[in-house]
């Protein structure tokens, strides 16, 4: 009975009902994971479409279908939502739905945010409407003009520069596209040893940093703003890819980005303009957005979803790559969902 009080006390949670509509063009596959993070909060939370049905990970949202293996319709909400969660454009590619992927770059499938696609967004858009962009929105492969209207009302202005952490800059994780740019450029083997940062430009210019000149992983630290909106949010090293941004003059930065850096990283990086501290969570106040800078969304297991306070038991046994998602990307969302829930019309 104590093993199973936890799913009891999720099945007599009220339901909390919340029109949200999903965008994702990057599911090749059937793992789902640039947006399985935010359906894993909204099952725990019990966040239900208006009807009072569940939302399916598999069916509600925009993007391509991985089961046939063909986009979806284009986004055709013509009502006003409450809450738009863009979690990735970057789209599919041929190496994506092969039987190997090797990490190379190849043709695309789908992918990027068109101008009549983000202009069909806005209009379901309302006073009340949240909406929440994030990192691979407005990016590579989309084009200039569909970003700079995304980026002017997100509040936001990207560098061209995306960067990560990498814990081994020899291991299977590194994308074989990354080493083959860096080879091109520099005319040298890619030898790295022990952990570092790469950053590459949308030009394909790559910089990488090795652990003498960078000296920890990458650091969300939320501002004093921050934490006062969200007490509940835990600093964590952030580790998946970022993009670098500028946040405009009437925008909210809840949270940064912090680089640690020896003098030889410093000074490689001033060169190239990326600053050593940056924006990670940007809110514009008067249209209602936020701009997550990273793959917030990002989880790869759908573990303990209708158990009550899984997230306290899961934060404790949480490891390096995990714990962003639980101690910060969790809580954040949840106070963003009550904002919510909050703004709907009674």
């Amino acid at each position: 009975m104590l093993f199973f009080f936890p799913r009891i006390f999720w099945q007599l949670k009220p339901e909390n009902p919340i029109d949200l509509v999903v965008i994702d063009k990057t599911t090749p596959s059937t793992d789902y994971r640039e947006h399985l993070g935010l359906f894993w909060i909204l099952t725990n939370d019990k966040v239900t479409k208006p009807s009072g049905e569940d939302y399916s990970i598999e069916e509600d949202y925009f993007g391509y279908n991985p089961k046939l293996g063909v986009p979806m319709d284009p986004y055709n909400i013509s009502r006003e939502v409450d809450l738009i969660y863009i979690a990735d454009t970057y789209g599919v590619y041929t190496n994506d739905v092969g039987e190997e992927n090797e990490g190379a770059r190849s043709q695309k499938i789908y992918g990027g945010m068109e101008e009549k696609e983000w202009e069909a967004i806005l209009r379901s858009k309302g006073e009340n409407t949240t909406l929440i962009a994030e990192y691979n929105s407005f990016a590579t492969p989309t084009e200039e003009g569909p970003r700079s209207l995304m980026e002017e009302t997100l509040g936001v202005e990207w560098s061209g520069w995306s960067g990560r952490h990498f814990d081994d800059l020899m291991s299977d994780e590194i994308p074989s596209w990354l080493i083959a740019n860096y080879e091109a450029q520099y005319q040298q083997k890619w030898s790295f040893e022990g952990g570092g940062l790469a950053f590459v430009h949308y030009t394909d210019q790559v910089i990488i940093l090795d652990e003498r000149a960078a000296e920890e992983k990458v650091s969300f630290t939320l501002t004093d703003a921050g934490k006062k909106k969200f007490p509940k949010v835990s600093s964590s090293h952030y580790p998946y890819w970022f993009d670098i941004l500028t946040a405009g003059d009437d925008a909210v930065v809840y949270a940064k980005y912090n680089l640690h850096l020896s003098q030889e990283g410093h000074d490689i990086l001033e060169q190239a303009g990326i600053p050593a501290s940056f924006p990670a969570v940007v809110h514009q106040p008067e249209s209602k957005t936020y701009y997550f800078a990273g793959d917030y969304a990002d989880y790869t297991k759908d573990n303990l979803m209708k158990w009550e306070r899984s997230d306290f038991l899961m934060t404790i046994f949480s490891q390096d790559t995990s714990k962003f998602f639980w101690v910060t990307y969790v809580p954040l969302m949840r106070v963003i969902l009550d904002e919510v829930k909050n703004s709907i019309p009674k």
